[in-house]
């Protein structure tokens, strides 16, 4: 063999063997997602799966897994070390790609991640069928945003119509497993808005128009059900099924439209029941909260999911209204 061509394949080896230890390690960082049981490793392991770039030119993997799908991954990682259950991750015969299903939703539901292009960076938690975006991921940050607007058109609006209210729960329930766990093992900011069950916690509300009659047709909707509705200071209050009970009322707020600062509150005595847990399980209120929220509606981040700019705080309010019940 000639010097030039023991050379060019010395380069040529060289260069593949290269590129094989770069998928080589992508495979170590890989397995590591998929199998430690530490949380932090598995944390870790995500953010250098993200992070990390297989630019090959010799050796080609014609079939890989995207970014998104290691986000996927590692939450269901994190779900199993949690406890939850009732959903799965699928993936196709003829692409390498995940989506997760819940085994009990009786109507089309394929969930995955998709990127965000936007200068925040992180990932989308999105229905793919309806391209609602549940909520929002960064790992650089440490937040996990929940999207009210988009909870609320795709489990009341859209599912509720077509299935039973005790399997869309199961969604609800777990992404709120999923907050938690983010929460409590890493220390992640969590914005759960309308998946949010403290029985203190007054929902900050977006106000988008008048609200004239809001009250006056929840009355009327009330009265055609089971469940009694009176008046309070500032507001009403209902008493549903086992003593939980449903407030909502304004404070007096000359920087509000209307001067007035409108909250929701649900109290159940055990810190269980969410805003959206109600919307499921009494039709009629469902259905007074979509014909409103138009106007007035639980706020998310409006700047990461792309609702516009309004920036919505939180505030304490003290106002005379029906003491808890105890479950």
């Amino acid at each position: 063999m000639t010097d030039h061509i023991q050379g060019h394949l010395t380069a040529y080896t060289d260069l593949l063997q290269n590129d094989v230890e770069k998928i080589s390690k992508q495979l170590k960082e890989i397995n590591l997602l998929n199998t430690v049981n530490d949380p932090h490793a598995i944390h870790k392991g995500l953010a250098q799966l993200v992070g990390y770039q297989l630019d090959t030119n010799w050796v080609v993997a014609p079939r890989q897994y995207k970014t998104t799908d290691w986000y996927l991954l590692a939450m269901h990682r994190f779900l199993s070390l949690a406890g939850a259950t009732g959903y799965d991750l699928l993936t196709p015969e003829d692409r390498e790609e995940l989506a997760m299903v819940f085994q009990q939703l009786q109507v089309p539901g394929v969930f995955q991640f998709v990127e965000n292009p936007g200068q925040a960076g992180g990932v989308y938690f999105m229905e793919m069928g309806t391209k609602q975006k549940l909520f929002y991921w960064s790992l650089e940050r440490q937040e996990l945003l929940f999207n009210s607007h988009a909870l609320t058109s795709l489990l009341v609006d859209n599912y509720l119509s077509k299935d039973i209210a005790d399997n869309i729960i199961i969604i609800a329930d777990l992404l709120r497993t999923f907050g938690h766990y983010l929460e409590s093992t890493f220390g992640y900011h969590v914005d759960y808005n309308i998946l949010e069950t403290a029985d203190e916690y007054l929902y900050s509300i977006t106000q988008n128009g008048i609200y004239e009659g809001m009250l006056d047709r929840l009355f009327v909707l009330s009265a055609e059900s089971n469940y009694f509705m009176q008046a309070i200071t500032n507001g009403a209050a209902m008493i549903l099924d086992r003593d939980v009970e449903m407030r909502i009322f304004y404070d007096q707020n000359p920087k509000a439209l209307g001067d007035k600062e409108w909250h929701f509150q649900v109290l159940d005595g055990q810190d269980s029941i969410s805003w959206l847990d109600i919307l499921l399980d009494y039709n009629f209120i469902g259905s007074w909260y979509l014909n409103e929220r138009h106007n007035i509606e639980i706020a998310s981040n409006q700047i990461i999911f792309d609702e516009g700019t309004l920036t919505v705080k939180s505030a304490v309010v003290s106002v005379e209204i029906l003491q808890p019940r105890s479950v």
